[in-house]
């Protein structure tokens, strides 16, 4: 069992180095990257896919999570192979693994929750109070999230009458085959404004090639939002300039170059802005002046939560904190961290369900607080 399970441990993390070499046709790079998922970096098990996710498509990616998995397998190996009821051993663990893994990929994963707030902003037009912002993010279209299996959300999230939609980044997963099916869902989502569906990109949006990217979602409803920023008047239209909501969104921390500074550059600062960014770290790293409220994914919440332990690996610079929900970085700006909708090299959720938000606008004229609807 040992030998087996290291020659494939090993074997498949030097495919997945193999797959990083530039020179290589994409078609071939994509195979031989398929084809090392049981060790890619992330790694074969779920503590070993999490940690490995730091380092993703990189040569040291792939040999830690590979080497993390061996330390993490060695006492399980050792615990089947005591004589003792050992197949009675092996039947406890494989049956509580099937039982968990089969709850957290065919019934959680797609057991969409919403959660709604009242946000407070000082300075609100007096006709954007009542606003509804519907808040999405990590798509993650591909083999195993399908648009077919995300239509449940498409049509929560229409139900929810928003008024704008955002959807900080992550449309796809594996592969660029995917960005016209991302595109179809995308499509679905009915705003009430003209326009209001608003996109800023993620990791995985650029490892499967942006420039594609852009050519499948570009005929999109909607504006896509790369360092790039527009204003929601007080009579409901977005527009390239004038006063208002200004809505900023920021390119992927990992892949692009966001810059906060300049995007909320010339902005009065008697106007309300949110902000758009893929990657919470952002916040913790990049202080640029006034910001309403950041809304941001990549975490997913973590997507497996432990009793005792919460989601102790992220795939944030920052360890937990940044894992969802209402976080406060260090610019003092208030950061909003949703769950996400689909899965990423891990493809189940425990303890974490998928997450639709929905902010309601009120102008925050007594010092109020966001609250919980």
């Amino acid at each position: 069992m040992r030998k087996r399970i290291y020659t494939v441990l090993w074997g498949t993390a030097l495919l997945g180095c193999l797959a990083t070499w530039p020179a290589l046709p994409g078609v071939l790079r994509i195979a031989l990257w398929l084809s090392a998922i049981v060790a890619n970096a992330p790694g074969v098990i779920v503590v070993g896919k999490l940690f490995g996710y730091l380092w993703v498509r990189t040569i040291p990616g792939y040999l830690g999570s590979a080497l993390l998995s061996t330390v993490l397998w060695e006492p399980v190996i050792r615990w089947l192979e005591r004589p003792v009821s050992h197949s009675r051993r092996v039947f406890l663990v494989g049956g509580a693994g099937l039982v968990l893994g089969g709850y957290g990929a065919a019934v959680e994963r797609v057991n969409y929750q919403i959660r709604s707030f009242q946000l407070y902003l000082p300075d609100l037009p007096p006709g954007l109070e009542g606003l509804r912002i519907v808040l999405m993010a990590d798509l993650h279209c591909g083999p195993v999230n399908r648009p077919s299996s995300m239509r449940p959300a498409l049509q929560l999230a229409n139900d929810c009458k928003p008024d704008l939609i955002l959807m900080p980044g992550d449309f796809v997963h594996y592969s660029y085959s995917y960005f016209p099916e991302a595109a179809e869902w995308l499509e679905g989502l009915r705003p009430r404004i003209p326009g209001g569906v608003l996109t800023s990109w993620g990791n995985h949006d650029h490892w499967n090639d942006i420039a594609r990217a852009q050519s499948a979602l570009g005929a999109c409803q909607g504006h896509r939002l790369r360092e790039q920023r527009l204003v929601l008047t007080g009579k409901r239209s977005l527009q390239d300039s004038g006063s208002g909501l200004w809505l900023c969104g920021l390119d992927d921390l990992w892949e692009g170059k966001p810059d906060l500074a300049s995007v909320l550059r010339g902005i009065p600062a008697d106007q309300p802005r949110l902000v758009l960014c893929h990657n919470p770290d952002v916040a913790e790293e990049q202080q640029a002046g006034r910001v309403d409220l950041m809304v941001s994914g990549h975490t997913h919440g973590g997507q497996v939560s432990l009793p005792g332990l919460g989601t102790p690996i992220l795939p944030s610079r920052y360890g937990q904190k940044y894992a969802s929900g209402w976080v406060v970085g260090p610019g003092g700006f208030p950061v909003y961290v949703t769950r996400g909708l689909g899965v990423g090299a891990v493809p189940i959720r425990l303890g974490v369900r998928p997450e639709i938000t929905v902010f309601e606008l009120r102008r925050n004229d007594k010092n109020r607080q966001t609250v919980l609807l």
